[in-house]
Order: C-alpha cells, then structure tokens, then sequence
C-alpha cells in the first residue's frame, strides 16, 4: 500500500498505536506543511503533543516520507492541499486523512483524479489482511480511537465503524 496521510490521519494512526504497524506494509508520504502542524502540536503540553512528537521522529528518520510542495489552490486548509497535491503528482492512489471537512470538499477533484479518499480506520483492514492485527484486536482499536477523538454518536463513529464491519478480510 502506498498512501499520503495529513496530520489528523497521523494523529489517529498514532493514538491507536496501530502507525508502526502501519509503516512495516505501507509507504506512507506526508508534506513539509503537515511536518508544520505537527511541530505546532507537539509544542503544547498535553497528550496530543506527545503523540505528534512521535511522528514527527518517524518523519525525521525518513519512516515516513516527507515530500516539499508548493501551495495549492484548494478550498480547504495548505496541509490538505499540499497532500492532494502530492497524490496527483507523485501518482500515489491514496490519500488518509480523518478530516471530513476537507474530505468533503476534496473529494470530487480525488475522484477525478483516481485518488482514494479513505480514513485511518481503512489502515486497520489493511493491518489484519496482512496478519499484523486480529479483527477483534482492530477493533478494540478503533474503539479507543473512537473515544480519544471523541467521535461518540458522531458521523466520524459512523464511517470508522463502516471499515470493521464488512469483515472481508
């Protein structure tokens, strides 16, 4: 798998201590622009921070590669469109990010492009079809990440839980 991931994607992938894993099946990409929000985050003093400093070490040891781009004119925040941008140009079929906002506004020029919008969810189908997770043990998973991101009742609940539930894995 081969996929660019924005911060919020990162974050969640993190949160669930599913990005190791992650990162042994997939080539994941990011931008300078979302290495930016992370260092923003990571200069708080709260959980978050702490997860976006772990990242950002996967990014500075080259586990996670980090493409420069130029802004683009996207209606949506410069991380996400330097991430679309880097899918159109580098050709990567993936793009994960748990932002609906920017999903819903990106979604139809990815379309068009042959770019996948899918949430980090999507990532623990991925980790039990290549035998690193159990299905029950993604969705424990799922269930923390739910509850760390406050997704309860929420559509955000409703789509992640969307991935788990086909079970053809």
């Amino acid at each position: 798998m081969k996929a660019v991931a924005d911060a919020s994607a990162l974050l969640s992938l993190e949160y669930m201590g599913a990005l190791e894993d992650t990162l042994g099946i997939a080539d994941i990409y990011t931008t300078g622009s979302v290495e930016e929000e992370l260092n923003e985050i990571a200069g708080f003093r709260d959980e978050k921070s702490g997860i976006a400093k772990k990242i950002l070490t996967h990014i500075s040891d080259g586990k996670i590669k980090r493409i420069e781009m130029k802004g683009e004119a996207y209606p949506v925040n410069v991380g996400m469109s330097q991430c679309l941008a880097l899918c159109i140009s580098a050709k990567i079929p993936v793009m994960l990010t748990d932002d609906t906002d920017a999903s819903y506004h990106l979604g139809r020029i990815a379309a068009q492009k042959g770019i996948k919008m899918r949430m980090c969810a999507s990532v623990l189908v991925e980790l039990i079809r290549a035998g690193k997770m159990s299905p029950h043990a993604a969705k424990v998973k799922l269930d923390e990440l739910i509850k760390k991101r406050s997704w309860e009742s929420g559509i955000m609940e409703v789509l992640a839980r969307r991935y788990l539930e086909d079970g053809e894995w």
